[in-house]
């Protein structure tokens, strides 16, 4: 499905239960988030998500964003931050009511 589709891109964000390598987390965009999930889930996303699935890691998704697309997902990653976007990362500094809700690109650059 191309950028320029009817159905508005998420960005999403997935949390790892422990690291896998270097990584605790995987920072995504689809039209679906919840059939993209289901996809990583099944070892049909990134490497990265397959290979720490198939090592037994738990996988979740801890965080949408309403608007973005893949320009926007780039800016995130550029960042070199992605535990700050992260509300288990962020524990007890975050309201639980605040951490799963969806927010816009803009309140979370």
């Amino acid at each position: 499905m191309s950028m320029s589709s009817t159905r508005r891109w998420k960005i999403y964000l997935l949390h790892f239960s422990t690291p896998y390598h270097h990584a605790r987390h995987y920072l995504g965009t689809a039209p679906d988030v919840g059939d993209r999930l289901d996809e990583h889930l099944r070892g049909q996303g990134s490497p990265l998500v397959k290979a720490a699935v198939a090592s037994g890691i738990e996988v979740s998704l801890v965080r949408v964003w309403k608007s973005g697309g893949r320009r926007a997902e780039r800016k995130l990653k550029r960042c070199k931050n992605v535990p700050r976007l992260c509300p288990l990362c962020l524990g007890s500094r975050v309201h639980p009511k605040v951490a799963m809700e969806e927010v816009s690109l803009a309140q979370a650059a």
